[in-house]
């Protein structure tokens, strides 16, 4: 059997980042159950999920305009 590992977490303000974990961040426990059920259920991967869910909320706070929807 295969073990899924966490979500990096990241690092400590001020300290170094190594090169490729700008982007990583922890998603709690509860915000990475309801991503996978979403995914699942819209038969997205993950990454997709994430992308769709952070558009339309930025679309939906006026940050993103002239987008066309996915």
């Amino acid at each position: 059997m295969t073990d899924i590992p966490d979500t990096p977490r990241a690092a400590p303000a001020g300290a170094p980042e190594a090169a490729g974990d700008e982007e990583a961040f922890h998603i709690p426990d509860e915000i990475a159950a309801a991503l996978i059920e979403f995914a699942a259920v819209e038969q997205l991967s993950r990454g997709d999920a994430i992308c769709l869910i952070l558009r339309e909320y930025l679309r939906a706070k006026g940050y993103l305009k002239g987008m066309p929807a996915a």
